[in-house]
């Protein structure tokens, strides 16, 4: 099985669509399917990148391993962020319809009465992306400096309006999570996501986290500033600016602990014969909350309807998961359980390689068909 599907993993690998790939399949009964491809590091520290691709391989050049870890950028929204706010809904600790301005009193009016459940959807309003560190312009922020610069930020559209994927509402509401709870937001995805679900190897800051340390990661962008590439540290510049623990990004993880994770999905909500999120937990969450407003969006989860999606043409309606700048994503296919984990780190060679969208969207046509003959 998969025979097809590989195939079109190892030319996209030797065309360097992309670096690197960890590929997974399964369903809810577990993994049947998992290999790397190509290098989790192409170009050595003292050679820029040339364009879209490289010249070739380089004797520095550093294949890629099952266990290599991925940052999974906008992925950590799910498998952290998301996943925090649903338990603690059903703990009583969070309501859906709580406001920014029952947790900020002093919010503006614009904002005061957006709710969990618009930044959870994405329907807030908040503008989708700025630098924090070119608006807060301190070399250490604070909680207060980064909550007032997003409510201090002109709304885009109306809350409630249009789906506006929006990463800065994601970090606000990670900090109404930080805020009701007194932890910070690593402890409460260790507490509440990675140590329920045996994710050993999940976490922020692999470079400081004693239960990644060591790991080999994915290599991602070249920075002028630290004059070589990125390796164990967050891609995303505002989760950087804060320390590498965002609620928008910053997880890093290996596909056998996104494989639990997926196993979990695929079993909406149960793990390993118990129970992670009760059902009606869960089937809130993958439910469509947006229809006619741009984009079909759960809480937290992108949501496939039918047009350009990851994954491609054949996953059945409202199939659930998200994805992340870097290369990585995560869906299942609501009717069958299937799941795909599909890991890269595109934005080793720049970030303005777009062969991944594509080659992912294949990926997914292919794997689906090849399960659904094998079943």
């Amino acid at each position: 099985m998969f025979e097809n599907t590989e195939n079109i993993i190892y030319k996209a690998v030797g065309r360097f669509d992309v670096p690197c790939a960890v590929a997974a399949f399964g369903n809810r009964n577990g993994d049947f399917y998992k290999k790397a491809f190509g290098y989790r590091r192409v170009y050595p520290d003292n050679i820029k990148p040339t364009g879209i691709t490289p010249p070739g391989i380089f004797p520095e050049s550093i294949k890629c391993e099952t266990d290599t870890l991925f940052d999974l950028a906008s992925l950590s929204k799910l498998v952290s962020t998301t996943m925090i706010a649903l338990k603690l809904i059903e703990e009583g600790t969070l309501c859906l319809t709580d406001s920014i301005g029952f947790f900020f009193p002093s919010a503006p009016d614009d904002k005061r009465n957006i709710t969990i459940k618009q930044l959870m959807t994405h329907t807030s309003g908040i503008k989708a992306h700025f630098h924090l560190e070119k608006v807060i312009k301190k070399p250490v922020p604070d909680d207060r400096d980064i909550i007032n610069s997003i409510l201090n930020m002109p709304l885009v559209h109306a809350p409630g309006e249009i789906v506006e994927y929006t990463c800065m509402g994601y970090i606000l509401l990670g900090k109404i999570l930080e805020l009701i709870t007194g932890k910070t937001l690593d402890m409460l995805a260790y507490k509440y996501v990675f140590e329920p679900l045996g994710m050993n190897h999940t976490g922020y800051n692999p470079k400081k986290d004693t239960r990644l340390l060591g790991m080999n990661s994915a290599v991602t962008e070249y920075n002028e500033s630290c004059n070589g590439y990125i390796e164990g540290i967050v891609h995303d510049e505002n989760a950087r600016y804060q320390g590498g623990v965002s609620a928008n990004a910053g997880v890093f993880s290996t596909v056998d602990d996104l494989i639990k994770f997926a196993v979990m999905l695929s079993n909406r909500g149960k793990y390993s014969n118990k129970i992670y999120l009760n059902k009606r937990t869960f089937e809130l969450a993958i439910t469509d909350h947006t229809p006619q407003k741009g984009d079909s969006r759960g809480l937290g989860f992108e949501l496939y309807d039918g047009g350009l999606f990851p994954t491609g043409d054949l996953f059945s309606p409202l199939s659930y998961g998200h994805n992340g700048f870097t290369g990585t994503s995560l869906y299942v296919d609501r009717e069958t359980g299937f799941f795909m984990i599909f890991l890269t780190n595109r934005v080793h060679f720049t970030r303005e390689s777009s062969a991944l969208y594509r080659l992912r969207r294949a990926v997914a046509n292919s794997a689906i068909s090849e399960y659904l003959r094998g079943m």
